[in-house]
């Protein structure tokens, strides 16, 4: 990770509340004007789960699933481009007195808000196509919301981990895989950042009787857990990464 270095008589006071949430809106607006010119990446973010989903319809807890991976995939991997081809101007503008937070904030909350979108579009689709044989239908949309929240910031992290766009996006992409392959009913697999997906893919299609209120609480809590946990490791990385190294004024 690297830092910018600046030379310096005095320290600047800190940025206000306003200043901070000023910042953070131009950046999440510029970041989401990058993204929309990026339509190939969007185009496969759309696509890719929806051929999960498409491939697996006929077993509906398998597609949702699918879907889900599909699009938690789709959104780390739109946070870790952005992380990575961010990276130098976000260093210039730290450098030039940009608050670290306000940068981290809102690349983040572009791709959030993009991955949101994305999600309620495929929570129409399946309502659409399979709602009326799924058992607690409203929740489809809190299931992909909830994806997404979590695979956001994963991507912002993978690319503090690995700060190359390829090797990153293939350790996600083996991160995704790994939640496909293994037993999601083996205790370990709780360790697995989307392993929420399972309880609530039953909790829509299963009749659970009066085990499913556990089903959904499981997969809310560790869902927002995951969130909470992987959106203050991308804060403190970013915060770190752009910290400003003060030099002292040559004599």
């Amino acid at each position: 990770m690297t830092a910018a270095a600046i030379a310096e008589p005095g320290a600047p006071g800190p940025a206000s509340g306003h200043r901070l949430l000023r910042t953070a809106v131009l950046v999440a607006t510029v970041t989401a004007h990058e993204l929309a010119r990026r339509r190939g990446a969007l185009v496969l973010a759309l696509l890719l789960p929806l051929t999960f989903y498409l491939a697996r319809i006929d077993a509906h807890w398998t597609a949702l699933r699918l879907l889900s991976i599909g699009l938690g995939w789709a959104a780390a991997t739109l946070a870790l481009f952005t992380s990575v081809s961010s990276r130098s101007i976000d260093l210039r503008l730290a450098a030039s007195g940009a608050s670290p937070t306000a940068l981290v904030l809102g690349r983040h909350a572009a791709v959030l808000s993009l991955g949101w979108l994305i999600a309620a579009l495929y929570s129409g689709l399946v309502l659409l196509t399979i709602g009326d044989k799924l058992t607690h239908p409203a929740a489809v949309p809190l299931m992909l919301l909830l994806t997404v929240t979590v695979a956001a910031p994963l991507g912002s992290v993978a690319a503090a981990v690995i700060p190359r766009d390829l090797e990153g996006a293939l350790l996600l992409l083996a991160v995704m895989a790994l939640q496909l392959l293994v037993d999601p009913a083996a205790g370990w697999t709780r360790a697995l950042p989307l392993w929420s997906t399972r309880e609530l893919s039953s909790y829509l299609v299963e009749a659970l009787g009066t085990q499913a209120g556990d089903y959904l609480r499981r997969g809310l809590l560790h869902g927002a857990s995951f969130a909470v946990g992987l959106m203050a490791l991308t804060w403190l990385l970013g915060v770190w990464r752009l910290r400003v190294i003060r030099l002292p004024e040559p004599q």
